[in-house]
């Protein structure tokens, strides 16, 4: 069952760091072509743009779990999601953005803390036991990064994760 899977990984300590860098343009791009085939089966569109050989000190298992969960609000709430992988000065940035309803700005910080779903876009039927953001943020946080949501304006939600960068 999808809900306790979720509750064991929610009570699941934070995993210790890597010791080698994850080729994540890699990862993501494996991620991106599972993905594709599921989301259009939904009837959404996922696209994605990745800059290549970007590597941080995180497991490909807990990068596809997070970005996975990521993509599949995004394509439930708004139907399609853009996945970009990106270089920065501080280390690699993964965005998701969506045209969904995005989040009401005085409930986002809300929506990081566990057990907490916003009942007005998503009601029992459709399954989730609002830990999702959680555990993906603390999963981010013990690796040294943050995950952070903003509305955009043009509509939708943008998720940013920050991923610091990895030492060769």
């Amino acid at each position: 069952d999808h809900s306790i899977g979720q509750l064991m990984e929610y009570a699941r300590p934070a995993g210790t760091l890597p010791q080698l860098a994850t080729d994540i343009s890699a990862v993501l791009g494996e991620l991106y072509e599972r993905e594709r085939s599921h989301t259009a089966s939904l009837g959404g569109e996922l696209e994605a743009a990745l800059e290549p050989g970007l590597r941080a000190r995180i497991t490909a298992l807990d990068l596809k779990r997070i970005v996975s969960n990521l993509i599949e609000n995004a394509v439930r709430y708004g139907d399609r999601a853009r996945v970009a992988l990106v270089a920065t000065p501080d280390g690699p940035l993964v965005t998701i953005d969506d045209d969904g309803p995005g989040i009401p700005a005085d409930r986002i910080e809300e929506v990081y803390k566990p057990f907490v779903r916003l009942e007005t876009s998503r009601n029992r039927e459709t399954g989730g036991t609002g830990l999702g953001l959680s555990i993906a943020r603390s999963i981010i946080l013990a690796h040294g990064g943050e995950l952070t949501l903003s509305n955009r304006k043009e509509g939708g939600l943008h998720v940013e994760i920050h991923l610091p960068r990895a030492e060769q």
